[in-house]
């Protein structure tokens, strides 16, 4: 994470996370070395569709948690379909299927349409349309001026004001 933001501290720590989260969906079956390399494949991959998302669409993703979880999440999902391709998905034999085993299998397929569904249907879709209400109900942002000069504006001139009351007291 350091080399890819290069040197940026918000995305050194983000990128850990976003490493472990990548490589999690197939933590149990990976080999170690595999999952350290999934989890760079995914820092580079959610670091650099951040900042193309954020560039291309305006959308201000403030923390990256979409970035760190979403995209870094999504791309796990569908690397570990293709690593994991034939694995069993349980341990639990669901009878006859239609490639001649008892068991469910990983495939590049049904960890993609998970990973949509998961991530676009429940995620994205809901979120967005909750974005959209809270916009037009003039929700979703504070005011520009205050964001320029903060929400804790006040809290920091009552902590300078009583600042300056114990630097000039005297005994």
């Amino acid at each position: 994470g350091y080399w890819i933001a290069k040197g940026d501290p918000f995305w050194t720590y983000s990128s850990g996370l976003a490493g472990i989260i990548c490589a999690s969906a197939g933590n149990d079956l990976y080999h170690p070395i595999q999952a350290m390399i999934i989890g760079m494949i995914g820092v580079v991959i959610s670091y650099k569709l951040h900042y193309w998302v954020e560039r291309k669409f305006k959308i201000d993703d403030a923390v990256g948690a979409v970035a760190v979880h979403g995209y870094a999440g999504f791309i796990g999902l569908v690397i570990c379909g293709f690593v994991l391709n034939g694995y069993p998905s349980s341990g639990y034999s669901v009878g006859a299927m239609w490639d001649g085993s008892t068991y469910a299998s990983i495939n590049p397929l049904g960890q993609f349409l998970g990973a949509i569904i998961m991530f676009g249907v429940l995620g994205m879709l809901p979120g967005y349309i909750i974005a959209k209400v809270l916009h037009g109900m003039g929700k979703l942002r504070i005011p520009r001026e205050v964001e320029l000069a903060g929400l804790d504006y006040e809290m920091m001139e009552a902590d300078k004001e009583a600042e300056k009351a114990v630097s000039t007291a005297t005994r």
